[in-house]
């Protein structure tokens, strides 16, 4: 849960504390009210909260179980249901504390003065309320306002995902353009290709096949919400081959890949962040350097571990908007289901991705 979602259950929460704390200290208050000198007096008082109680229980059940449960998982016909039947229990434990209107002693003193004196005027005919009415009254208030109160938080909740969505998906398709894939690469790549023309022109123009099958995977497959796992694969192995043209053959490059890989979706241009900083930032002109990617699938997870050489005298190491960007699309595509361990030892750089899979 973000920090800002957590302030808001703790200002939501704070609210019902405060309702329920001036309802129940309604007794301590009529003392200070009514001119009373005696005191408080704490047998009312606990008359009160006993009646209160049914109720208080009855919004504990509706506020942490009936809506978050039914009500906003659209099941409304079962909390209707619910919420009847709640009803029902509530007001039958409370039917031993319904006043008695025959009884002239459960009228407060006040009431009976009032009814002695005018005992005598002949007043027309009242209609007579059920003796359930006020508990049925007082279910409906806390009801509704339960109800506007986490309503109003939910919808606060939802717009500002919303937004955070939105910003998101804003950002992720300008990055992918941007700096998912490094435009100085293509750059260089087409250097590399125009040299390859007059030293080897075969090899040219395969290197201008594989680099059109890069851009099309990035305008088109990786638009999509998903995409195989082999055509992300396939992409990764496209971006290494033309990386390659780039350095001699003291670097070391490889990737290890399950012999079948299974037919499975994944968001695409997940690994290519850690990939293309491995290149930017692992590899030196002058020493031996390495950069081993792997993949496996064990348990319905996607193990990916890349593992770099590492050079103490870059000056800027393994940071970018890259980075930042896949850790926040991680987080809104799996939540808390998927871990990321990134590991900076001293000659050597380690990322360790692992996410769920499905068919």
């Amino acid at each position: 849960m973000e920090k800002q979602e957590y302030r808001q259950q703790i200002l939501e929460n704070l609210i019902y504390a405060v309702i329920w704390l001036v309802v129940l200290s309604m007794p301590l208050w009529d003392s200070y009210t009514i001119g009373n000198s005696i005191g408080t007096n704490w047998q009312e008082a606990f008359h009160f909260w006993r009646i209160m109680l049914p109720f208080f229980l009855l919004f504990l059940i509706n506020n942490y179980l009936l809506i978050p449960y039914l009500l906003i998982r659209k099941r409304s016909w079962l909390y209707l249901l619910f919420i009847f039947l709640s009803i029902i229990v509530t007001l039958v434990a409370n039917m031993d504390k319904v006043p008695n209107p025959r009884k002239q002693n459960n009228r407060p003193p006040w009431e009976q003065i009032q009814s002695d004196k005018y005992s005598n005027i002949h007043h027309p005919p009242m209609i007579r309320q059920p003796l359930f009415m006020p508990h049925l009254l007082t279910i409906i208030l806390i009801i509704g306002i339960n109800l506007a109160i986490k309503l109003l938080f939910k919808s606060i909740r939802d717009e500002h995902r919303m937004k955070e969505l939105e910003k998101h998906t804003l950002q992720t398709e300008l990055e992918y353009l941007k700096h998912q894939i490094n435009p100085h690469f293509f750059m260089n790549t087409l250097n590399n290709i125009h040299a390859l023309i007059d030293i080897n022109s075969e090899r040219a123009k395969n290197t201008v096949l594989e680099l059109s099958k890069l851009m099309r995977y990035i305008l088109y497959d990786a638009s999509l919400p998903s995409v195989p796992l082999e055509k992300e694969i396939r992409f990764l192995n496209n971006y290494i081959g033309l990386m390659k043209i780039r350095f001699t053959d003291k670097v070391d490059i490889c990737m290890s890949l399950p012999n079948e890989i299974p037919d499975v979706q994944i968001p695409p241009l997940l690994f290519i962040s850690f990939l293309e900083n491995a290149f930017k930032h692992g590899i030196s002109y002058c020493n031996p350097s390495f950069i081993h990617l792997s993949m496996e699938i064990k348990l319905k997870e996607l193990h990916c571990l890349l593992v770099n050489s590492n050079y103490k005298n870059k000056t800027e190491r393994h940071k970018g908007i890259g980075l930042e960007n896949i850790k926040k699309r991680l987080r809104l595509l799996y939540n808390e289901n998927y871990t990321l361990h990134i590991e900076n030892k001293e000659n050597e750089y380690q990322v360790l991705l692992i996410i769920p899979i499905q068919s």
